[in-house]
């Protein structure tokens, strides 16, 4: 039997933030439905989005890069990106590209929603 990939994305919504968990191998055919995903996801307009890579591997760097790329510029531009769980090779390449304003932290338990409720935002 030939071995199957698995992919899971799950998505929750809490209070205008939506939460991305990726778990599998992230190649060029994921990757792609991952951004269609994402585009479905836009279009709710969540005030933030955060991508929890806890489930992707190292060896998909490039691949998960792309994806931020790709989720960055799909949001609107008063909404946050948080980036969460990336390996450290994301990471480097993170702050290599300067992609902006993307957060990133060590895990989805230290992400709040950032909308206050009365016009400001909060870290």
């Amino acid at each position: 039997m030939a071995d199957v990939t698995s992919f899971v994305v799950t998505v929750d919504w809490t209070a205008g933030m939506a939460t991305v968990a990726i778990h599998g191998d992230l190649d060029s055919g994921t990757s792609a439905l991952l951004t269609e995903r994402l585009s479905w996801i836009m279009e709710s307009r969540p005030r933030q989005l955060v991508l929890d890579l806890a489930g992707v591997g190292d060896r998909f760097s490039e691949q998960a890069l792309a994806v931020i790329a790709a989720a960055r510029q799909q949001l609107p531009p008063d909404s946050l990106l948080d980036v969460c769980s990336a390996s450290a090779t994301v990471r480097r390449h993170l702050d290599i590209a300067e992609l902006s304003p993307v957060r990133v932290s060590d895990v989805p338990g230290d992400l709040r929603p950032a909308w206050a409720g009365h016009g400001s935002w909060h870290r």
